[in-house]
């Protein structure tokens, strides 16, 4: 999974710098279900590799990503300056089989590799959309340190002005503990994207093509010693979404699969093993309420 998909699948409702990956998860967002103020999404990945803003996590054995989250509508109908404010609260999972889930704690959480806790906040116009989102990345078997970040993002729906829209978006991560690179200090990572896409069928099939550049404003990408790697990655992706036709009861199923290309900085080629380019190709559901 890579980072996009990762920010398709558990925090499409909330800030999406994300993702996994993270294929994933997560350029579009998921649809919601039913008419009320609450609203509730889960679902589950796989994929063959799982990279976090260009960094290695796993690329090897089973890697499955669990997710779930819930949202609160806190404006209604009646306000002419914002058209939404969402608040959302979700977890997020990566069980590996691979090396990395072997960790160094017990068996039951060997390969229990990352579980992250999120809140954010969202406001929306017409066309912009705004949100700030704490998450707290933990390991369960203790392969990592936990990280803990602040990220704003900002994105535009160009939908009725261009033929096939871009949806353009800017994200700004600061650590305020830990580093998901394992550096000697905090960083902050700066992320641009577009994702135009189309539709196959109308409100059932579409098609997009991520594209992320990500980049360290300040040692998120340490190489070694106090040295800033700025360029960390570059990911191109192509995303299949596809609503099924299931009773309103059921919610909203939609399963979507992908495969991403990323090219990688001089740093991040290093912790990948020295590879450059990495596929990560994925596949996953979604279910909407």
């Amino acid at each position: 999974m890579t980072t996009a998909a990762r920010r398709r699948a558990a925090r499409a409702a909330a800030l999406a710098l994300l993702t996994a990956v993270a294929v994933g998860g997560a350029r579009s967002a998921h649809a919601q279900g039913g008419e009320g103020r609450l609203s509730f999404s889960m679902g589950i990945d796989t994929s063959n590799a799982y990279f976090f803003r260009g960094i290695k996590q796993e690329r090897s054995g089973l890697i499955v990503q669990p997710y779930a989250d819930v949202s609160a509508d806190l404006l209604g109908a009646g306000n002419e300056s914002l058209s939404s404010l969402t608040l959302t609260v979700g977890q997020w999972n990566s069980l590996h089989s691979g090396p990395s889930g072997a960790g160094t704690s017990g068996r039951t959480t060997a390969m229990w590799y990352e579980s992250d806790f999120f809140t954010g906040l969202t406001f929306g116009s017409d066309t912009l959309t705004a949100g700030v989102t704490y998450t707290s990345y933990l390991s369960p078997n203790d392969s990592f340190g936990t990280v803990q970040e602040v990220s704003l993002a900002l994105s535009l729906d160009d939908s009725d002005r261009l033929l096939i829209p871009l949806q353009p978006h800017v994200g700004l991560a600061v650590e305020l503990s830990g580093q998901a690179d394992g550096g000697q200090s905090e960083g902050t990572y700066f992320e641009l994207g577009i994702e135009p896409g189309l539709d196959l069928i109308a409100e059932r099939a579409s098609i997009g093509f991520p594209a992320t550049l990500g980049l360290s404003l300040h040692h998120y990408y340490e190489d070694g010693g106090d040295h800033n790697d700025v360029f960390g990655y570059f990911d191109l992706g192509a995303v299949a979404t596809l609503r099924l036709g299931m009773p309103e009861a059921a919610g909203t199923w939609t399963i979507s699969a992908g495969v991403h290309l990323l090219a990688l900085g001089d740093y991040l080629r290093v912790l990948n093993d020295g590879d450059k380019l990495q596929a990560v190709g994925a596949v996953g559901v979604n279910i909407a309420y």
